[in-house]
């Protein structure tokens, strides 16, 4: 991928928290990494680097997919160093060639399972890519209760990307999608979804709902025992329910196709309840619901592919995981020591350089 200006011709320049490493000038390799003989240039990395400290946007989706990743638990190292303007942080280039590192043995695990990144798995995976991005900034804004973060969507941040970077992530979305639907055995062809499709037709459903939002858990727990008693969910919803919009319609939401964003979480909190039960209270961002599906209707697979698409590669994760880390494993990797040094122990992970001594810097204390 692209590059981070730490150096310029023979002047070693070592990006560390701290400070600035003086190296002194001598013939320095032109490669970061190179895994199982495929390598990364040290101009490339540069140039990733440079985009994304240019590209807030990006910035904020990758601080945005750790956070997801991890359920707030972590966050994105800074991009910028404390050192000199155009120097990054070594926990930032360590996670950016991290990631990079491990695109490469996706690559590589496809090329072994003889699997082809040819022009109709470039296109997919462009697509998928959007609609990657797209799910994490909808989860990140779920989390906080935002109605967008970073971006409006996955296309508006792909739109800003330059060229050359957007072809590196496409061409690594592709690689980890028929990496994770050779897992699951099935292939990513219209023919291998459907049948999927016919053996899943249940994950699919279209699901129609009705609710009733409340602000404490023992309200929702004394309207739902109103209810029980006879009262009917429309009449509980428009009298209760804190949501104004649905509580006008006797708390209809509407219907939710597989396709949609947020099915998944519908399905997980109306999982094993029957059209018409009440669900038991379910905690929403700081709120309460009670739901009850009014008709789940069987889907036509022309009008779920990409949900079946998902739940294929979903389906082969576990399994393609486990084959990622066994070949990681005896990866042969070799790392230029100014980024750290490879530990296998630690999976895809790049231990960084320790920090100079004072002496060594060229503005001590910066």
């Amino acid at each position: 991928m692209r590059r981070h200006p730490l150096l310029s011709g023979a002047l070693a320049v070592l990006v560390v928290v701290g400070g600035v490493v003086a190296a002194g000038s001598f013939s320095v390799p032109a490669t970061a990494v190179t895994v199982d003989g495929a390598s990364i240039s040290r101009a490339a990395v540069d140039s990733d680097l440079a985009t994304i400290e240019q590209n807030p946007a990006f910035g904020c989706y990758l601080d945005a997919s750790v956070a997801v990743r991890s359920s707030n638990a972590t966050g994105l190292p800074p991009i910028g160093g404390s050192g000199r303007v155009g120097t990054y942080s070594t926990g930032f280039v360590d996670f950016w060639l991290s990631q990079l590192v491990n695109n490469l043995l996706i690559e590589d695990l496809a090329s072994r399972q003889h699997l082809a990144l040819d022009a109709t798995a470039l296109s997919a995976g462009h697509d998928d890519l959007v609609n990657s991005i797209t799910a994490t900034l909808e989860q990140a804004a779920a989390a906080t209760g935002q109605s967008a973060v970073c971006a409006q969507s996955g296309q508006a941040i792909v739109s800003t990307l330059p060229s050359g970077f957007l072809s590196d992530l496409v061409r690594s979305q592709a690689a980890g999608d028929l990496v994770l639907a050779h897992a699951a055995g099935y292939g990513l062809e219209t023919g291998q979804l459907a049948r999927y499709f016919n053996a899943h037709q249940s994950q699919f459903e279209t699901i129609c709902l009705s609710a009733i939002q409340t602000s404490t858990q023992a309200t929702a727990t004394q309207v739902r025992s109103q209810i029980e008693a006879g009262e009917s969910f429309a009449a509980a919803a428009s009298a209760n329910s804190t949501d104004t919009a649905s509580a006008a319609n006797g708390g209809a939401l509407g219907c939710f196709s597989a396709n949609e964003g947020a099915y998944a979480t519908v399905a997980s909190d109306v999982n094993g309840l029957a059209v018409g039960a009440l669900s038991q209270p379910v905690s929403n961002n700081g709120s309460y619901l009670l739901l009850e599906v009014t008709s789940d209707q069987p889907a036509a697979f022309d009008a779920v592919v990409p949900a079946v698409r998902q739940a294929v590669l979903g389906s082969g994760a576990t399994r393609a995981a486990g084959e990622l880390a066994s070949i990681t494993k005896t990866a042969r990797v070799a790392i230029d020591p100014r980024y750290g040094r490879w530990s296998p122990s630690l999976g895809v992970g790049i231990v960084p350089p320790r920090s100079p001594a004072a002496a060594d810097l060229l503005t001590p204390g910066a």
